[in-house]
């Protein structure tokens, strides 16, 4: 698995920039300077206006243990996002209507985000640095060549790889921004290693849903493209909306990113940190939903 992530990061990783080495206290399932095993989790907060939430509205379960939340907070800052383009020949999407979509998403950035653009296929290709600039994402689409089929799984370990090189403090909000239908052609990578290093990352991923090229069909050892997209999202704390209806999809995923994103740490009690761990946020109101990543994987797996 390590020797093929690296040939991975090399089809993606033909960057300009330099690699930026970060402190990871307090990133996802890392040590604090105390010592003590620290575990943060992104959480996306759904509530009435003007209702301030606490880690006073909800209930933290770590592999069916409750858990005692250290600190919750809203993050006000920026997000460092990749807008990840399926660019492959059958996507049933025309060119228009895709540049549409990748406009639309892009005009809902607030000006201390940085974007960065990839299209994939066989291979991934950077279309645009991660930038702020606001014109030079917005000329993206013209750059776009639809062709071949889409290796998704291995497109998803290389921006993972990107977007971790890319922290300067491993605390940004960071999230990969999906327009794909969730087929998979004939990537390197397993579908559960892709989710895996999503999850270890930190990074929450929202899909832009296009049609199903495969109308349903089985597929060999890995999961239909919708219900791929279905785990991607529920797996890492992010949403689905479709690509006909992108004016609402591109708001509602920059309210997530912008008000309704916080981060929560804890000290994890009472449970075994080598399995595989699964997480549940109970809110005790009805009205306020939270969302956060499905799981997170053991030490070793």
């Amino acid at each position: 698995m390590r020797s093929s992530r690296m040939m991975l990061k090399v089809l993606i990783l033909g960057l300009a920039f330099a690699l930026m080495s970060f402190s990871a206290t307090g990133q996802s399932g890392k040590g604090g300077g105390s010592g003590r095993r620290l575990m943060t989790l992104n959480v996306i907060v759904h509530a009435p206006e003007g209702v301030t939430i606490t880690k006073d509205f909800f209930d933290l379960y770590d592999s069916g243990v409750h858990q005692e939340v250290d600190s919750f907070s809203r993050m006000d800052s920026g997000s460092r996002i990749v807008l990840m383009i399926d660019s492959s020949q059958n996507l049933k999407i025309d060119t228009a209507a895709l540049s549409k979509v990748v406009v639309a998403i892009i005009n809902e950035l607030y000006e201390d985000d940085e974007m960065m653009i990839v299209g994939f296929n066989e291979s991934a290709e950077i279309i645009e640095d991660m930038t702020p600039d606001l014109k030079k994402l917005q000329a993206s689409p013209t750059k776009l060549a639809r062709k071949g089929f889409p290796n998704l799984y291995d497109a998803l370990i290389a921006v993972s790889d990107a977007l971790s090189h890319q922290a300067k403090t491993g605390m940004e909000k960071r999230a990969i921004i999906l327009i794909s239908d969730g087929y998979d052609s004939e990537s390197k990578t397993k579908f559960d290693d892709a989710l895996a290093t999503l999850q270890e990352e930190n990074i929450v991923l929202f899909a832009i849903q296009t049609p199903d090229r495969t109308r349903g069909a089985l597929l060999r050892d890995k999961p239909k493209p919708p219900a791929a997209l279905e785990k991607l999202t529920t797996g890492t704390g992010g949403a689905i909306f479709s690509a006909t209806k992108i004016e609402e999809a591109a708001k509602a995923i920059s309210e997530d990113l912008r008000k309704n994103w916080y981060r929560l740490v804890y000290t994890p009690s009472g449970i075994n940190t080598i399995n595989l761990r699964r997480f549940l946020l109970i809110s005790h109101d009805q009205k306020i939903t939270l969302r956060t990543k499905g799981s997170h994987p053991g030490t070793f797996r």
